[in-house]
């Protein structure tokens, strides 16, 4: 059902979602025996389920241990450009990234994941995760702000 590159995929999907590389590699099994006990009933779509059970999966196991933060919305604040191609222009080497990385929330995880690594369109995005697209173009916009700011000290400092 399942090649190494499909599963090397997914692995880099669940390795988004996840802190850790062992969190990951669990949550990968965990959905892939799902996947192998219940497949879909479109072989066509396994790809698509895969992503759907890992996504529910993950949802499921940290939902206890996570508490979710709400930043307060203000209007004035979001009423800015979303251009998202800006966030292209923040150069961020391997260092960075490990550094940024923890920083960043399971929802910016896995928006970056898949607009940054797989490519989709941020309605793609929207549409994959069940959210408006101006909620993720928020996201993207909160993110590209904290990194910008993020890389601009460690360039300062560095």
């Amino acid at each position: 059902m399942f090649d190494q590159d499909t599963l090397n995929k997914l692995y880099r999907y669940c390795r988004s979602l996840c802190d850790q590389d062992n969190d990951a590699f669990d949550l990968l099994q965990s959905s892939v025996e799902r996947c192998l006990g219940s497949p879909p009933d479109n072989p066509g779509a396994s790809y698509a389920y895969a992503m759907r059970v890992i996504r529910n999966k993950f949802i499921d196991q940290y939902r206890r241990k996570q508490v979710v933060a709400f930043e307060p919305f203000d209007e004035a604040a979001h009423a800015v450009d979303y251009d998202i191609a800006s966030l292209e222009d923040v150069v961020l080497d391997r260092l960075e990234l490990e550094q940024i990385w923890p920083s960043l929330t399971v929802i910016e995880r896995e928006i970056l994941f898949l607009w940054a690594v797989e490519g989709y369109s941020t309605d793609e995005v929207a549409s994959q995760l069940g959210k408006p697209r101006n909620s993720v173009l928020s996201i993207i916009h909160r993110m590209r702000k904290r990194l910008k700011e993020r890389v601009g000290k460690s360039r300062v400092t560095g």
